[in-house]
């Protein structure tokens, strides 16, 4: 994989094997390509994310021990380099262009949410939504930063340990704000 700022159209068409003018038919620009390849990318990464929810449910009937999940969770968002090379390429990418900065939010936000509901699922109490933000920003934040190392350091089962154990600290964040009674916070007398 080159990156995205060393491709050229010409090198697309001769390693897809199609005719620029059968790319121009599709794309518009090579950044509206690496768009698309970033946004199917992420959706299949969803998917795959999504088949670990029913582990979850099964999961709530009997312990409450979430490391299990958070392991099986770690490996499947972790499991192909390239893409997560590429993810690196797309948030750069994405730092110098507005546009393309709504569709790297979007799409991670997306993920997050995948990832916190299947982290919540195993919860009896919903989150309110101020909680569910933080959930959701603990959730990127962690995989942003393990994604990051990984890419650098290439130990792939060291980043898989340190997201299952921040996934667990979210998970078990969560829980705990889900089961705190709604409504402020009583006054402390003094």
């Amino acid at each position: 994989m080159n990156g995205y700022g060393r491709v050229s159209i010409a090198e697309i068409c001769a390693d897809a094997g199609f005719s620029r003018g059968a790319f121009y038919s599709n794309f518009e620009s090579v950044d509206e390509l690496f768009l698309a390849l970033y946004e199917e990318r992420a959706a299949e990464l969803r998917r795959r994310v999504a088949t670990v929810l029913p582990h979850a449910r099964t999961a709530a009937s009997g312990s409450r021990d979430r490391s299990p999940l958070t392991e099986q969770l770690s490996r499947v968002m972790l499991s192909e380099p390239d893409r997560l090379l590429f993810e690196t390429d797309v948030r750069a990418y994405a730092a110098r262009r507005p546009a393309a900065a709504r569709v790297h939010r979007a799409v991670r936000r997306e993920l997050a949410e995948t990832v916190l509901d299947t982290l919540t699922a195993p919860c009896d109490a919903p989150l309110s939504p101020g909680c569910r933000e933080e959930a959701i920003r603990s959730v990127l934040e962690a995989y942003d930063a393990v994604t990051a190392q990984l890419v650098l350091d290439g130990d792939a089962d060291r980043a898989r340990e340190r997201l299952a154990q921040l996934l667990l600290v979210a998970a078990s964040l969560t829980e705990s704000a889900a089961s705190r009674p709604a409504g402020p916070p009583a006054a402390q007398g003094g």
